[in-house]
């Protein structure tokens, strides 16, 4: 049980400071909270238990983060058959993250980063052209709502449906808000149902708001002082620096 006061003081430190740069990096570039939580957590504990603890605030961070803009209306018109594709294909992915082992699931959040990355490197953004087409985008909804269920990694390939629409950089941020306030909801349900979220839990994904919220700020701040390219480099280099994280772990 993850009770706080059987957490050694050490470790706790360190989960604090894992939440605090989680909500750093979301407050910035408006994603990342769990892809660096996850990676970050998955050094202490099982990657299972860290997708269950970090639910609740990745559901506080973007519900703010969806309403912190005025495109909301306009979003979710752009997008709506992108959001049923993703949230009907969260179930077959969550059925794989129960029957995976946590290796795999780790193996599976590598590569995808991995990927990512390279493609970032490449300096090419992969942009598709009927990307308003219904079922295009039930598509990239219904292959991302699989990524999310398995890793909680909201990014593949929705990344590609995002470098598509290209919004502005606050139009961006509200997307995503949206997008994975909707996604973080779904498991959070889907997680409760098979008893893997328990009131410890629950105690300890809310304590984690407090630093989170703290980088969130933080990151806001800073957000509104940076240029659209230097936005653009943050988010490609936090996908390169997670990736290699998460492939070093599971090497050694």
């Amino acid at each position: 049980m993850l009770l706080l006061s059987n957490i050694d003081s050490i470790i706790l430190i360190q989960v604090i400071l894992i939440f605090l740069a989680g909500g750093l990096v979301k407050g910035l570039i408006g994603v990342g909270l769990p892809t660096v939580t996850l990676t970050l957590l998955s050094f202490l504990m099982d990657i299972k238990e860290s997708i269950s603890i970090i639910l609740i605030p990745i559901i506080f961070t973007n519900l703010y983060q969806m309403l912190d803009g005025k495109y909301l209306k306009i979003i979710f018109k752009d997008v709506f058959y992108f959001l049923v594709g993703s949230v009907l294909f969260i179930f077959p992915g969550f059925y794989f993250l129960i029957v995976l082992k946590s290796d795999n699931i780790l193996l599976i959040l590598a590569t995808l980063l991995v990927f990512n990355s390279i493609l970032s490197l490449s300096k090419k953004a992969i942009t598709i052209k009927s990307y308003k087409s219904k079922l295009t985008q039930f598509i990239i909804g219904s292959l991302t709502g699989m990524t999310t269920g398995v890793t909680s990694i909201y990014t593949m390939p929705f990344i590609f449906l995002i470098q598509s629409l290209n919004y502005s950089k606050d139009k961006v941020i509200q997307l995503m808000g949206l997008s994975f306030f909707i996604f973080s909801v779904f498991q959070f349900l889907l997680f409760s149902s098979q008893g893997m979220i328990n009131f410890d839990k629950i105690l300890l994904s809310l304590s984690s708001c407090i630093p989170i919220l703290i980088g969130v700020y933080i990151g806001n701040r800073l957000r509104k002082k940076i240029s659209e390219t230097l936005f653009k480099t943050f988010f490609n280099l936090m996908l390169i620096l997670m990736g290699c994280l998460l492939v070093m772990k599971i090497a050694f």
